[in-house]
């Protein structure tokens, strides 16, 4: 089922969006702004994230830490947001799309967005399941490092602390999906192969 198909397809005449690849750094800077309680929650954590962090290099004394330990943490942590918990942050989404019942799920990589994107064509989400994928994910690779950075001195303090904060903004695509869904009730999402996005209405 391609993004014309979906079009044709009576069940899903409602088109609200079409993005097509080039469309979704505009669409990204639109809807991470638009003020909704999927954005405030998202913006008040990660200034947690920050404002928990800045506390914590005086509460525990991390200014008197010699440099090299800083770096180490500080890029160990953004090492892993580039190169690893992209990977398993789309593996979780692919994981579920399968589960939901896509038959195939394509990775590619995107250079204008510097992300693992996924695709399948068979396949339509609906906006509960597309939050819950999101949340599982950023859950897995967002909260959980802040807080188990608390239980790690030094090194591992500061790696999973900055891991945290930089897959934070890795997950803007799909703060920027959340944002754009909350507005319409009962809305779905199909991102195919022709890298095309189409959000639509389902019409009941």
């Amino acid at each position: 089922m391609n993004t014309e198909l979906i079009k044709k397809n009576s069940q899903y005449k409602s088109i609200l969006t079409v993005l097509n690849g080039n469309d979704w750094l505009l669409f990204m800077a639109t809807f991470v702004r638009r003020i909704n309680p999927v954005t405030i929650i998202f913006w008040l954590y990660l200034g947690s994230l920050l404002v928990a962090f800045l506390i914590s290099i005086f509460a525990f004394n991390l200014m008197l830490l010699n440099s090299r330990i800083w770096i180490i943490g500080i890029i160990g942590g953004l090492l892993l947001s580039l190169l690893v918990t992209p990977i398993l942050h789309e593996f979780i989404h692919s994981f579920f799309y399968k589960l939901l019942g896509a038959k195939k799920v394509v990775f590619k990589w995107s250079k204008r967005l510097l992300r693992f994107n996924i695709y399948s064509s068979d396949f339509v989400l609906s906006k509960k399941n597309y939050y819950v994928i999101s949340l599982v994910a950023f859950l897995l690779f967002s909260v959980t490092p802040f807080t188990l950075s608390f239980f790690f001195n030094n090194v591992l303090f500061l790696l999973l602390q900055s891991l945290s904060i930089f897959h934070s903004f890795y997950a803007l695509k799909d703060l920027a999906v959340c944002s754009y869904l909350y507005k319409h009730h009962n809305s779905y999402l199909h991102i195919g192969q022709d890298e095309r996005a189409v959000f639509y209405k389902n019409i009941e």
